[in-house]
């Protein structure tokens, strides 16, 4: 049987955290491809291969593969309904899984439903609801932090990054999956279209690509990803995994 859910934030706390009204409203999740409370696995599976997450993910094994040592501590930030954590919890390197979301329904019946579907190995995963701002794990205490869709709904990606870096043991890495690429073609076409709409010539990114404040939608640039990394003394690599999709590897100095 699965860990019973941590809390790490009382419901008041919860609701002052950026955007988690709309992930903790049950009746629009429940139109979603995620919605797997009654055993409707097909509809979530599909949408996981169709949509490449899938892809990505299976991608993404290859740069735990490549660290050194074996049991490894794994932190799966805005784990959602918990199907990266699951599979993570399948490879035989990892011996942990913590997985941490803002959305009680997702961390709760809906990845439990999740490891039925996956087939996770329960006695490696941990459950905690809270913030990926504060993060109650000791310092250097894991091997890899993993993101899926979760880095760009970071209004505040250095405070993001900072508690990263606590709870990452030198030579740890960061892998990010699920993010949008913002190719120079799709700039363009953008620059056109407030261009036609707003008669307004900008190139402004941010005013071209303004975050959707209701679901904590964040949109950066490859070289914004390099900025932010290197900043916090991380080196970061990016890798190709499809023409509108790049895969973010960062790892922190062994000190």
């Amino acid at each position: 049987m699965i860990r019973a859910v941590e809390k790490w934030i009382s419901d008041e706390e919860l609701n002052s955290v950026y955007s988690s009204t709309y992930w903790n409203d049950v009746e629009q999740e429940r139109s979603k491809f995620w919605w797997i409370e009654g055993g409707d696995y097909e509809k979530c599976r599909t949408y996981l291969e169709s949509g490449h997450l899938m892809h990505e993910f299976q991608r993404s094994i290859e740069y735990i593969d490549a660290l050194r040592g074996e049991s490894l501590r794994v932190a799966d930030l805005a784990a959602g309904i918990g199907w990266t954590s699951v599979l993570l919890s399948r490879l035989s390197k990892v011996a942990e899984v913590h997985s941490v979301e803002i959305s009680k329904h997702r961390i709760g019946p809906l990845f439990e439903q999740c490891v039925e579907m996956f087939a996770g190995e329960v006695d490696k995963i941990y459950r905690y609801l809270g913030s990926f701002y504060d993060l109650h794990f000791d310092d250097r205490s894991m091997d890899v932090i993993f993101m899926s869709q979760a880095f760009h709904h970071a209004d505040k990606p250095f405070k993001l990054l900072a508690e990263c870096d606590r709870v990452l043991k030198p030579g740890g890495r960061i892998i990010i999956v699920g993010e949008h690429y913002m190719s120079r073609y799709k700039i363009f076409k953008r620059i056109l279209t407030s261009l036609a709409m707003n008669k307004k010539w900008t190139t402004n990114f941010y005013e071209l690509f303004p975050p959707d404040e209701e679901l904590g939608d964040h949109y950066y640039r490859v070289s914004d990803y390099y900025f932010l990394f290197g900043s916090m003394g991380f080196k970061l690599q990016h890798y190709s995994v499809a023409s509108d999709r790049l895969i973010y590897v960062a790892d922190k100095s062994m000190e």
